[in-house]
């Protein structure tokens, strides 16, 4: 249960990167709309393109990341529902061999008064 609450985190860590990267593009996609409405030079522009290419690229990477902590993540839910139904079915049959060997001992003991008599 441990391993899927960190896994948890994790992704959660992850899409709070993905949700930063996304703004820092909106913001430079601003930034350079703005620069090209006042006139910049080329070499300003091919600045910005530059960093917007560099941040889809890390934001690519990202979600790719997000993608494997999340299959991840939904096998360590798959492992603890297993081991959730592994501990279900014990206890279940524990329930049985204790209602089976109460009832035995019920059985004893009534002999056991039959043959005081």
């Amino acid at each position: 249960m441990g391993d899927a609450q960190a896994v948890a985190d994790d992704v959660d860590e992850i899409t709070r990167r993905a949700a930063r990267y996304k703004s820092a593009i909106a913001a430079a996609t601003t930034g350079r709309d703005r620069l090209l409405a006042q006139g910049a030079t080329a070499a300003t522009i091919a600045h910005f393109e530059r960093y917007l290419r560099r941040l889809r690229h890390d934001l690519e990477a990202i979600r790719g990341e997000l993608l494997r902590a999340s299959a991840r993540h939904r096998g360590q839910l798959a492992a603890v529902d297993a081991a959730r139904g592994r501990l279900t079915l014990a206890r279940a049959e524990r329930e049985v061999i204790e209602r089976h060997f109460a009832a035995w001992r019920a059985d004893r003991r009534k002999l056991a008064e039959r043959r005081e008599d």
